[in-house]
């Protein structure tokens, strides 16, 4: 099951839900504070890496719990 997310340079990624390993709200003082100039709001981790995406966490686990319930996917 894969989902879509926005990009901070406008492009769509999407994401198959097995590889997402995690995400995390962008603050200031954290690490990736430098994507806030982007729009960025969440990093997802995809294995090792940390990618920067428009999306909120909450449109994030929305999107999730709605792939679950179409796929039945955990």
């Amino acid at each position: 099951m894969f989902i879509k997310l926005h990009g901070v340079l406008g492009q769509r990624l999407i994401f198959n839900i097995d590889n997402i390993k995690g995400f995390s709200e962008i603050i200031k003082g954290s690490k990736y504070e430098s994507s806030l100039k982007y729009g960025a709001k969440t990093v997802v981790q995809i294995g090792s890496e940390m990618i920067p995406v428009k999306n909120t966490i909450i449109q994030i686990e929305n999107m999730l719990k709605k792939a679950e319930q179409i796929g039945g996917a955990k």
